[in-house]
């Protein structure tokens, strides 16, 4: 066989392809002219920029030697292709060496020079950590903090961070730590420079410690060389977590308190309006006022309390101090100074008298005033005793839980400062006459108008510190000295000439309009400390008529909704021309408290009034359309 034609072709073929790839020009590579090359140590990285090809890329380390072939390195090729990443070794001999980027048979030498230290002469140090206390991030779930120190590696994926008796943690790549979102999914360590402080301050983020893991140490490996440690404590919660887990705690505590005395303590209701075991804790039952002495111990064991909890959560949970937090010198002296003011306030009541009940509701108010009179000193007391608590407060709750270590001391002079607001407050209950009370208060008699002549009402009034010189107010209008007249009937303390009463006598003249519904009555003293209590206790009263009768003179029957019925109402119906007719005692049925059937005739068209009365001759009317 004929081999020669086959040879022929081949050789045609191997020649062709050399000429076309001759013809293809060669990737090109362009180094920047600035002087990028660092001092570096072995087994850290090195950037040089420029412009590069997709294609495999090593770089040359060369000295100054004739003889020397150089130490070949691979490089990688940054996705901009501006610049290359290559790694000194471990294990490359120091000294200074021209860098040569070499891709197919070109090479491109880079400015400058590389100069390769021993390890000793940049040692890695780590001077601090921070923050202290790290606290966990919201978005990636992780923990961030920052490493200070000397000499670390130029490109933060060169640091490899060690945990001490665990070993280096494992870092993420530029795609792991992208984000927030990505971080968390990953469960990697981040690591980054800010600008300017590469070498110096690295962040380290999303960091996922172990369970009951608190105090972590770490260190910074860079090439060769490897820093000191530095410690870390990582709390369990977040400072807004711990914040509403101490009020939970808290709450809780109060709770318990609150459930084992609510049994023993009643529900008032004053005037018709409710006062819960909550109220009661600062109610004065003598004056049914709120009580300032009450108000300040309760406010100083509270913020203690609540300080003590917060301060033994953030030892624990955040510092990991399993150890009770010290209570500071001057609370024992204060909450001393502030239940002193009160067995004192009590026992000045007991010997002096009270202060005046005031208002028929306790409001705040009371805790500025007496009898509802303003007073100076009280004033002082509860601004400085509010100021003082808030102030606890908010020390407390705007410092760091890591650095919360004890609760604020209270000084030598605020306690001097309370102790002064106390000692003015008890002093004006000593000098302060005591205020009038009204424990209980009856209709002893209604006389009926008679021609010009009013209805009278006379009120039998029980209580302390009544004076028969009071002026008198009903429904906050103040009554003249012909509308009314005081006479005390016992005395409050005859065996000391008291000039107070504990029963008397109230006279009101002109009672027409007080004949129906609920009214206030109002006992001023001289100086104007006050009382206020409802009359009647248990008034009549008529729910609104909606329904429309039909005019004329045959009887009729309404069903009448209402409050407190009884047996034996008296009526009267005045139609709509004002005549009044006598409603039979009979036509009036008492069917409950709560519903009552009466039967008149309605005469005219028009609207008309349905009034009944009561033995003790109160009134409840009903206005009733008739059609």
């Amino acid at each position: 066989m004929n081999l020669r034609p086959l040879f022929i072709v081949v050789a045609l073929t191997v020649s062709t392809s050399a000429a076309i790839a001759a013809q293809i020009p060669a990737p090109t590579v362009a180094v920047s002219s600035e002087l990028t090359l660092p001092a570096t140590t072995r087994g850290q990285s090195v950037t040089v920029y420029g412009t590069f090809p997709a294609t495999p890329i090593k770089v040359n380390l060369r000295s100054s030697k004739p003889a020397d072939k150089g130490i070949p390195i691979d490089a990688t090729v940054s996705d901009d292709r501006k610049s290359i990443t290559f790694m000194v070794p471990s294990d490359a001999p120091v000294g200074s060496f021209l860098v040569f980027v070499e891709t197919g048979s070109q090479e491109v030498p880079v400015p400058g020079e590389l100069r390769i230290q021993p390890d000793e002469m940049a040692k890695v140090t780590l001077d601090s950590v921070a923050p202290v206390t790290g606290y966990r991030n919201s978005g990636s779930g992780g923990y961030d903090f920052v490493m200070a120190g000397q000499n670390l590696a130029h490109l933060a994926s060169d640091n490899k961070v060690i945990k001490v008796g665990y070993g280096a943690l494992t870092a993420g790549n530029p795609a792991e730590c992208v984000d927030a979102a990505a971080m968390k999914k990953a469960q990697k360590i981040c690591l980054s420079y800010d600008l300017g402080m590469e070498g110096i301050r690295l962040n380290v983020l999303n960091y996922h410690s172990q369970r009951y893991e608190g105090q972590v140490s770490f260190a910074v490996k860079a090439g060769n060389n490897t820093s000191g440690p530095q410690k870390v404590t990582f709390s369990l919660p977040r400072p807004e977590t711990l914040r509403f887990f101490s009020i939970a705690v808290f709450l809780a505590l109060a709770g318990i308190v609150f459930a084992l005395v609510r049994r023993g303590v009643r529900e008032n209701r004053l005037a018709g309006e409710h006062n819960g075991p909550l109220a009661a804790f600062f109610l004065d039952r003598q004056t049914n006022s709120f009580s300032l002495s009450k108000f300040q111990i309760l406010a100083w064991t509270t913020v203690a309390i609540f300080g003590y909890v917060y301060l033994y959560l953030c030892r624990t949970m955040v510092q990991w101090n399993f150890t009770l937090p010290p209570i500071p010198d001057g609370l024992p002296t204060l909450l001393g100074v502030s239940a002193g003011t009160t067995v004192a306030a009590t026992g000045i009541t007991a010997q002096h008298g009270s202060k005046g009940a005031g208002p028929i509701h306790p409001s705040m108010a009371d805790f500025i005033s007496s009898g509802g009179i303003i007073a100076g000193e009280r004033f002082q007391f509860f601004v400085w005793t509010l100021v003082g608590c808030l102030g606890f407060l908010g020390i407390i709750l705007s410092t760091d839980p890591a650095s919360l270590t004890q609760m604020p001391d209270i000084n030598g002079t605020f306690l001097t400062l309370l102790g002064i607001s106390s000692a003015g407050y008890l002093a004006g209950k000593l000098v302060r006459n005591p205020g009038p009370i009204i424990q209980l208060l009856t209709i002893s008699e209604i006389t009926p108008a008679a021609g010009k002549n009013p209805a009278i009402m006379k009120l039998e009034v029980k209580g302390q510190n009544l004076s028969d010189q009071a002026v008198v107010k009903v429904d906050q209008k103040e009554l003249g000295p012909q509308q009314y007249s005081i006479s005390g009937i016992a005395k409050q303390d005859s065996t000391a000439n008291s000039p107070y009463f504990s029963t008397m006598l109230i006279t009101l003249n002109d009672a027409d309009s007080y004949l129906s519904g609920t009214h206030l009555v109002y006992l001023v003293n001289d100086d104007g400390q006050s009382a206020t209590e409802s009359f009647p206790l248990n008034p009549l009263s008529l729910d609104p008529f909606a329904e429309a009768v039909k005019a004329g003179q045959d009887p009729i029957t309404v069903h009448l909704v209402g409050r407190n019925f009884a047996a034996g109402f008296h009526g009267t119906w005045k139609d709509a021309t004002g005549a009044s007719f006598i409603v039979p005692d009979a036509n009036i049925k008492f069917v409950d408290e709560n519903h009552l059937d009466v039967t008149f005739v309605p005469g005219a068209a028009g609207s008309g009034k349905l009034i009944l009365e009561t033995p003790a001759r109160l009134q409840g009317i009903a206005e009733i359309k008739v059609s």
